[in-house]
């Protein structure tokens, strides 16, 4: 990752692609490993539901998201190196009857109305110019009393990361009031702090948020 130029690795955090995807696959999960731990305690997937990931990249998480007895997943990635690389370890580890990732982008969900109880998106609101489109489209594919737990960046620590530059930025009071438009009621909040090394390789003291919210 330390070979990547800081507008190279934030292409490829958005979509991996080419040579590198599977390296940047792997980098994420170490980058993000507690975060993903952390967002999925809080959402609690209980026996028997449907879970949505939103970037998944491997799905090496979907494991965590699958505890409760009777429960499915299915993860939308744009990046066809990550679908096929997730479906691979989802066969692998003996999940593939009850868990799938499907190529599609987050604004346009490839997903029915209300047939999730639960979605999971971690980092990947910085991709999002407009949150107003992507939470429309997960109120949809939620039924009502559905959750959705987003987890984030604090804008400024991101803005401390160079390969954030050309992020989207959203401020939490700012995704809290997008979520009450689109249907959502904001139900919990969590801080959550780590010094680790990030996707560059650099350590640092980074600090993120976790909303949970239940569609109305």
């Amino acid at each position: 990752m330390l070979m990547l130029d800081a507008r190279t690795l934030a292409a490829q955090l958005r979509q991996p692609h080419g040579e590198a995807a599977l390296a940047v696959g792997e980098s994420m999960n170490r980058s993000n490993g507690a975060l993903n731990q952390a967002a999925i305690a809080l959402l609690a997937v209980a026996p028997g539901e449907q879970v949505l990931e939103i970037g998944p990249g491997n799905a090496a998480f979907a494991p965590l998201l699958l505890q409760a007895s009777g429960s499915r997943y299915v993860g939308v990635e744009l990046s066809s190196a990550m679908v096929n690389a997730g479906n691979q370890h989802l066969a692998a580890s003996g999940l593939a009857g009850r868990a799938t990732l499907r190529e599609g982008d987050a604004h346009a969900l490839p997903l029915a109305d209300a047939c999730v109880d639960a979605a999971l998106a971690v980092n990947t609101l910085y991709f999002w110019p407009n949150l107003a489109p992507v939470l429309d489209e997960l109120a949809r594919v939620l039924h009502r009393g559905g959750r959705l737990c987003l987890a984030f960046g604090d804008a400024g620590f991101m803005r401390s990361l160079p390969f954030a530059a050309d992020f989207e930025l959203h401020e939490l009071d700012a995704v809290e009031l997008a979520l009450r438009v689109s249907g959502f009621s904001v139900t919990a909040w969590r801080s959550h702090r780590e010094c680790t090394a990030g996707n560059d390789g650099q350590q640092r003291e980074k600090h993120f948020h976790l909303l949970l919210a239940r569609r109305r």
